[in-house]
């Protein structure tokens, strides 16, 4: 009985070993198939752009983003492209990227193991090609006026298409503008038509403070006399741009004896950003 037992557990035992042994191998073929779709996207991209030139960035610096479905409808991507790790067609909204740099462009696919929207719907070949110009996730600063950037889109004949109807949602809710007042979140899409056919893109655009707060000093000399009871924000004007509440901090102290001292100023406002900046003070008879 015991011997039996022992034989069931080694029998497990190499059950187990040879199941978790066929798993990884199985998963290490499927990362390496998954590469190499990857690289055919990447090298297909690169060869749509070079028919497209129109559509590319022109400035140093200047981005566009791609969705898979573009590649798909200029025939550089074939419609039924599959993702080895789902088994499933790589979403249309698959994203890419082209940078100009210097003489040359960057090319990069972001999302790579994740799709932010899925969209695996046939693709109308007849329908606009369109590119985002810059990125499909961009920051506007909170309470400073924000610029869309924009799309670029041609027809399948070369064709410039801008007939185009810009939607704004916040929170699911559609809204008239994007307001920098306050820290959020908006989605715009962009559907662009031509000759009763559409392509639709989005965008997300986040609203953040990154500004850190301004220090402005007034030149200081005091007297011995004046020492004491001396305000040291006096003569100090500080500014943000999200006109919240400011936290400040003086690091360093003044002395009733004639010479030379130095205060330091820390400043941070309410999303974290913070500022310092040294005061030379003099103390005279």
């Amino acid at each position: 009985m015991e011997n039996g037992l022992k034989k069931l557990l080694i029998l497990i035992g190499i059950i187990v070993f040879a199941a978790t042994i066929f798993t990884a191998v199985r998963i290490h073929k499927t990362n390496q198939k998954y590469k190499e779709q990857i690289k055919k996207i990447e090298t297909a991209l690169q060869s749509w752009s070079k028919e497209y030139t129109n559509l590319l960035p022109e400035q140093e610096g200047e981005m566009i983003t791609v969705p898979l479905r573009t590649l798909k409808q200029s025939g550089y991507i074939d419609e039924n492209f599959k993702n080895p790790k789902t088994r499933r067609r790589f979403s249309n909204q698959l994203l890419m990227t082209i940078e100009k740099k210097k003489t040359n462009y960057q090319f990069k696919i972001l999302d790579k193991d994740k799709n932010l929207i899925e969209d695996y719907d046939d693709i109308n070949k007849s329908a606009p090609m369109v590119v985002l110009k810059g990125k499909n996730l961009e920051y506007a600063e909170l309470n400073r006026s924000y610029k869309d950037k924009g799309y670029k889109a041609i027809t399948a004949d070369g064709k410039e298409a801008d007939e185009v109807e810009i939607e704004i949602k916040k929170e699911e809710k559609v809204v008239s503008k994007i307001d920098t007042s306050k820290q959020t979140t908006y989605k715009l899409t962009y559907r662009i038509s031509f000759a009763k056919e559409d392509s639709v893109i989005t965008r997300m655009i986040e609203v953040k403070d990154t500004e850190k707060p301004k220090i402005k000093m007034e030149k200081l000399i005091l007297k011995i006399d004046e020492v004491k009871n001396f305000d040291l924000m006096k003569g100090v004007t500080l500014e943000d741009n999200s006109n919240g509440k400011l936290e400040v901090k003086i690091k360093g102290e003044l002395a009733s004896f004639e010479g030379r001292y130095v205060l330091t100023y820390y400043v941070t406002d309410e999303s974290s950003n913070k500022s310092e900046k040294k005061r030379i003070v003099r103390v005279e008879k």
